[in-house]
């Protein structure tokens, strides 16, 4: 699905991502970690078409990332960032059918009937129908991360980028949307790309994980293989227990 081949990339002149290879597969949630400022972020805006890597390259379904147009990515991906600039007091249903942007024969066309019934039926098995005429602006964190991930998936994606979606989540509300995203995996063998800060979340739901450090991949490799208690105090300068429940590990920092 996707493939990053001796990526660099430089920003005014200091350099933010260092040979970075690796591929992403059909079906498979590939998590990236890191401390902060290692370039997770700078990765993933690469893999966008938000920045423009200075050499390397990236393949996106056999195709070379730079021969896409703006317009021909959108159809292929989707993405749910970690907060939204939305300022505009809209309504629920119309952010939906953003996604449908792409579809549109022109900027003027209107939305069809079909687009519309599909937005409500996504609404309904996400259990937020009964604000879809409400104001964007008025709904709460998790409500929101919910509406910003339905708009992601109206667009039937290839691939999903999740950038540090469940920063600003209570727990129950970021294992129920990584549960979805998990879902989505399962039912239409699309490839998740997730930026995480949450290790334990990373455990649960992530098949592959890279961690990444000053621009540098370190590991690639299984959850069980890399969450080890001499790693994690070399990636993160953490001093935590690995504990193993139903063969998953989990982290217990310590004080």
């Amino acid at each position: 699905m996707i493939e990053v081949k001796n990526l660099h990339f430089s920003y005014y002149q200091k350099s933010l991502l260092k040979n970075i290879s690796f591929e992403v597969g059909q079906g498979e949630f590939l998590g990236i970690l890191g401390p902060n400022g290692g370039g997770k972020s700078t990765l993933m805006k690469n893999m966008l078409k938000n920045l423009d890597y200075e050499s390397g390259e990236i393949c996106v379904l056999g195709k070379d990332l730079k021969d896409f147009s703006l317009k021909e990515f959108a159809r292929i991906s989707g993405y749910v960032p970690q907060s939204s600039q939305l300022k505009t007091p809209l309504k629920v249903l119309d952010v939906l059918l953003m996604s449908k942007y792409v579809g549109l024969k022109h900027s003027f066309s209107d939305y069809s009937q079909k687009d519309k019934d599909e937005a409500v039926k996504l609404a309904k098995s996400l259990k937020f129908e009964d604000f879809l005429e409400r104001n964007v602006l008025s709904l709460s964190g998790g409500e929101f991360q919910r509406v910003l991930l339905a708009r992601a998936i109206l667009k039937n994606p290839k691939i999903l980028f999740l950038d540090e979606p469940t920063s600003a989540l209570d727990l129950n509300y970021a294992i129920e949307l990584l549960n979805l995203c998990e879902s989505l995996i399962k039912e239409r063998n699309i490839a998740v790309v997730a930026i995480l800060h949450d290790l334990n979340l990373a455990s649960m739901f992530c098949s592959r994980i890279l961690f990444i450090k000053e621009g540098k991949i370190c590991y690639d490799g299984k959850v069980n293989e890399l969450f080890t208690e001499e790693r994690l105090k070399e990636i993160y300068d953490l001093n935590c227990k690995v504990l193993m429940q139903e063969d998953k590990p989990y982290i217990l920092a310590i004080k």
